[in-house]
């Protein structure tokens, strides 16, 4: 058979025995072929994406965490103090193509993995469509949102709120399912730093202060200085660069 052949048998497999099957072929790997362990874990990743849209026992973990930090809960065979030693390469998708069929032609694993192997490759070198996705939703003090969907991928979620805050972008670190809740996050986020204008108005000398210790006033200098003084208010906030808005609402300069 060949890749297409074996990847549409891959489809049909349980998300929880692929993801075994690529844990035990990576562990199997580790120390022998770093080509082969960077295939494996690659098609596993999309494996991963899988599990995370739906609603088992590991998949809100999937959707937060790397597959290395996964693969000792889905196999007890995967020992982290032996395997997380173990590294994998970069490899575009035209060599994960390469190597994935030369694992057909070696016959480097049994036909279910191959099979599962070989989707998780199809899926993981597909081009990928430009997420663009218009959402709205209604915050609960009745507000309408509206924004547009960016991304949306384990262990990122991406929207650009375009009402009533034009242009905020909103990210977690973390696939959230239902993107709409991400935006009423970032609402939420804004109303609440909006009711403490007065607290962070009375920090904003603090901030010069720090700012003026700085040796140059480069962007990642005000950055710091930024998050040591705000930290307190933006750290838990979903708002990427909340300075632009405390220039926005409160005209206060970064």
């Amino acid at each position: 058979m060949n890749f297409g052949e074996y990847a549409r048998l891959g489809e049909h497999h349980d998300v929880m025995e692929a993801l075994t099957l690529l844990t035990k072929a990576y562990i199997n790997m580790c120390g022998y072929s770093l080509g082969y362990r960077t295939v494996v874990y690659c098609a596993g990743e999309a494996w991963q994406e899988r599990l995370a849209w739906l609603d088992l026992p590991l998949s809100e973990m999937a959707r937060k965490e790397s597959l290395v930090t996964l693969m000792p809960f889905i196999s007890n065979e995967y020992n982290p103090e032996i395997y997380d030693e173990y590294d994998i390469s970069g490899m575009n998708e035209e060599e994960l193509m390469a190597g994935c069929k030369q694992a057909i032609t070696d016959k480097e694993f049994d036909e279910a993995t191959i099979e599962v192997l070989c989707w998780g490759i199809m899926k993981a070198t597909e081009k990928k469509k430009e997420l663009s996705q218009e959402i709205e939703a209604d915050a609960p003090d009745g507000t309408h949102l509206k924004g547009v969907l960016t991304e949306q991928r384990c262990g990122c979620t991406s929207v650009t709120m375009t009402s009533p805050y034009n242009n905020l972008i909103a990210l977690t670190i973390e696939l959230e399912r239902d993107a709409r809740q991400l935006l009423i996050k970032a609402y939420e986020d804004c109303q609440n730093l909006r009711r403490q204008e007065e607290k962070i108005r009375a920090l904003y000398p603090q901030y010069q202060d720090e700012l003026r210790k700085c040796k140059n006033a480069s962007g990642w200098k005000k950055h710091t200085a930024f998050n040591k003084v705000y930290g307190q208010f933006v750290d838990n906030t979903v708002i990427v660069s909340p300075d632009k808005w405390f220039f926005e609402w409160f005209g206060l300069e970064f």
